[in-house]
């Protein structure tokens, strides 16, 4: 009889374990149908949402989450996991309703960029080189533009955006800014209002990434000795005008009076002169030592680097004269 109630208890306890695991599994099974499910089966009204270039999961999942979409970041990344569509994402404007399931946004937002919207700011712009791409894509006033992105030169990131029909130019600006923190995030420390400006020029004094370092050092090494900078980039950004923001400059143009003019002053310019990339601005904060305080490009774009401006002005009279 002992080892009845024995066996009895043990079938008992076993059974009440299955049970609560079968019920457990109901309700797990219940709740992510729950997330997965349309927030708002009734309600087919489209809402706008956009995905940018480098959004992750996460970020999008979120996004919907706050645009009222879906119930929960997780319901999203759940979904993206069932339609394995994790790397298919791609960036955009969609029209997106609350009578959608959670799959069914997942799988849309996998069909492409809306390319009415998208704004593609190359590396080395200047704010009004963006502002005339963001009136001309956009439909955004030039001036508004550039009213809302006073101080901003140097911190507008250069990169390929989506935005929605209805986006103001402050949105777009909090935008390019808040790239820029993302971006400089990945670098081994945030660069200076003063390295900015160097970054600035050195996206517009060089023409490939593998000679940033070196005309970095380049830069950094001048300021540091006292030297004039001497950059034909800042004489360009002091003449820009619409129709020609980077015009080539003349010999005369160097003396001109200008806090832009830096053959005429030792030091950096007051502010940037343009965006640059973030190649440009790892080069500042890690610059490459070198021998070199002259470079030029000739008229194949090739640099040639010099250590004395003997050097350099043999560099001249073979390369561009």
């Amino acid at each position: 009889m002992v080892h009845s109630r024995v066996r009895s208890h043990g079938i008992f306890a076993l059974t009440t374990t299955v049970v609560l695991f079968v019920i457990l599994g109901f309700a797990l099974w219940s709740y992510l149908n729950y997330l997965l499910s349309p927030i708002n089966p009734s309600n087919a009204n489209l809402v706008t949402f956009v995905v940018d270039r480098g959004d992750n999961v996460a970020h999008v999942g979120a996004g919907l989450t706050q645009s009222g979409l879906i119930r929960s970041s997780l319901a999203f990344r759940l979904a993206v996991y069932l339609e394995k569509v994790g790397d298919k994402l791609q960036a955009g404007e969609y029209q997106l309703a609350k009578n959608q399931s959670v799959r069914s946004i997942s799988n849309a937002l996998t069909r492409g960029i809306a390319t009415d919207n998208i704004l593609t700011i190359p590396e080395g712009y200047r704010l009004e080189q963006i502002g005339e791409t963001v009136e001309s894509k956009l439909a955004i006033k030039y001036s508004d533009f550039i009213l809302a992105s006073k101080g901003q030169e140097g911190y507008l990131f250069p990169d390929t955006y989506a935005f929605g029909k209805e986006t103001t130019a402050q949105e777009i600006i909090t935008k390019l800014r808040s790239t820029w923190d993302s971006k400089v995030a990945t670098l081994s420390r945030t660069p200076t209002y003063d390295e900015v400006i160097l970054a600035s020029i050195l996206e517009r004094e060089t023409l490939t990434n593998t000679e940033k370092p070196i005309v970095a050092g380049i830069l950094k090494k001048r300021l540091a000795e006292g030297w004039a900078l001497e950059v034909d980039a800042t004489i360009q950004y002091m003449l820009g005008k619409k129709g020609g923001w980077w015009p080539i400059p003349l010999l005369g143009d160097r003396k001109l009076k200008s806090a832009f003019n830096t053959y005429l002053n030792q030091g950096i310019p007051p502010s940037p002169i343009c965006n640059p990339g973030l190649v440009s601005l790892a080069a500042i904060i890690s610059p490459e030592q070198s021998p070199y305080y002259f470079y030029l490009h000739d008229k194949q774009g090739n640099i040639h680097y010099a250590a004395t401006n003997a050097e350099h002005e043999s560099n001249i009279a073979k390369y561009i004269r």
